[in-house]
């Protein structure tokens, strides 16, 4: 091999690999339309420009009760219920999105449990300035919530730029015991 021949394969390789190293750094589409996660901690309230949300409380059970129906919802994994206070801050919103995100990345929604719909925070309209008192519940294993975090977004789809209220739960192990109850009792969404 002729030493032209030589410096033209270890440029062409060059150029390769550069061409890879260059498309693995370049940011992609779904990298631009993520939501602008607004970072907080349970118990304290979280400001972003749409609305405000605090986590007040976490409850685990295997019972779920909703007001006027029967009978009480069964789980084969476990019920965490959120109880939060959020304010719209400008205009009236629907907040379309509640998850819980595990330490390991596994992403678990919102519950879409019958007669859900008339006593969680998923399916309320809020006013501007008003804070709005109320549940959200998320089926999913309890020894998941440690190092969890819970998320909030308005919209359900289209979230590029949107912000998303990001809340470590900050629970650990040794409290998963003391959020147990036997049945977890839900109260409506209310105002106030």
């Amino acid at each position: 091999m002729s030493r032209r021949k030589l410096v033209d394969s270890v440029l062409v390789v060059l150029v390769l690999v550069t061409i890879v190293g260059l498309y693995r750094i370049t940011p992609t589409q779904k990298d631009f339309q993520q939501p602008i996660a607004v970072k907080g901690v349970a118990g304290q309230a979280v400001h972003t420009p749409r609305f405000d949300v605090t986590v007040e409380k976490v409850r685990i059970s295997k019972k779920l009760r909703v007001p006027r129906t029967t009978p009480d919802r069964d789980t084969l994994s476990d019920f965490v219920v959120i109880d939060a206070v959020v304010t719209a801050n400008r205009e009236p919103i629907h907040l379309q999105r509640f998850e819980i995100r595990a330490a390991d990345g596994t992403t678990y929604a919102a519950a879409n449990r019958s007669g859900l719909n008339r006593v969680d925070l998923a399916n309320f309209q809020f006013a501007p300035g008003i804070a709005v008192r109320g549940p959200v519940v998320v089926e999913m294993p309890a020894d998941q919530l440690p190092g969890a975090t819970f998320l909030v977004l308005e919209k359900e789809i289209f979230t590029d730029l949107e912000p998303q209220a990001t809340i470590a739960l900050k629970i650990t192990k040794d409290q998963l015991d003391g959020l147990r109850e036997d049945v977890a009792i839900l109260s409506p969404a209310v105002e106030g």
